[in-house]
C-alpha cells in the first residue's frame, strides 16, 4: 500500500501550527475590517434620502433669485441642497424664512434682499447659497469639497471669451472637438 503524505492535524509541525495560528488570526483581522466596512455602509445608507422635487423646486426658485440667472443645472441644485442640510439642520427652515421675506416684501431683485438683512444672520446664509452656486463649494475651508468645476456660475458668464482655468489647456472635454489640421503646424 502507498503510504500517503498528507499531513493530518496532529502530525503538524511547530512551524505549520503557528502558520496556521496566523492565518486564523488574519482572517479575524479581515472580518472585523469586512464587519466595520458593512457598519460604515449601512451609516452611510442612513444619509438623508434625495430630496423630493418640491423641495427642489424651491430652492432652484430661491436660488434664481439669488443668482439672477433662470438657468440652473438641477442636478448642481440637488448636490449644493444636500451639502446644505447636512452642514446645518436649520438650512431648510432659513431658506423658507427667505423666501417668505422675498414675497412680504415683494422684493424685485437679490440686491433689495441684500439691504434688508444686512447684518442678521440670514444674510451670511443668502451669501453661502451666492457662493455655493458661483464657486460651487459651499465652505471656505482648506479641504472644502467641491460640487461643481466646470458648472459654477463664475465661469458661465465670461464662457464665450474666455477658457475655464485647468490642466487641459483647452478647458475641459477638449479631447471632443476636432484636433487643429497638420498643415496648420505652430512656429517657434
Amino acid at each position: 500500500m502507498k503510504k500517503d503524505n498528507h499531513l493530518l492535524p496532529n502530525d503538524l509541525t511547530q512551524t505549520g501550527v503557528s502558520r496556521r495560528r496566523f492565518f486564523g488570526q488574519s482572517g479575524s483581522v479581515v472580518a472585523t475590517f469586512a464587519l466595520g466596512s458593512l457598519n460604515t455602509t449601512t451609516a452611510v445608507a442612513a444619509q438623508p434620502a434625495p430630496t423630493d422635487a418640491a423641495t427642489l423646486n424651491q430652492f432652484l426658485k430661491l436660488s434664481r433669485f439669488l443668482t439672477g440667472h433662470q438657468n440652473l443645472d438641477t442636478t448642481l441644485g440637488e448636490r449644493l441642497w444636500t451639502a446644505f442640510t447636512q452642514q446645518s439642520a436649520g438650512f431648510s427652515s432659513q431658506m423658507e424664512v427667505l423666501q417668505n421675506l422675498i414675497g412680504q416684501h415683494k422684493l424685485p431683485d437679490v440686491e433689495a434682499l441684500d439691504t434688508l438683512i444686512k447684518g442678521q444672520p440670514l444674510h451670511d446664509v443668502m451669501m453661502a447659497v451666492i457662493r455655493g452656486w458661483y464657486l460651487g463649494v459651499t465652505d471656505d475651508s482648506h479641504h472644502a469639497k467641491v460640487y461643481a468645476y466646470q458648472n459654477a456660475l463664475m465661469y458661465q458668464v465670461p464662457r464665450d471669451g474666455m477658457v475655464i482655468p485647468t490642466y487641459a489647456h483647452n478647458g475641459p472635454d477638449y479631447w471632443t472637438s476636432e484636433p487643429p489640421p497638420v498643415d496648420r503646424l505652430l512656429t517657434f
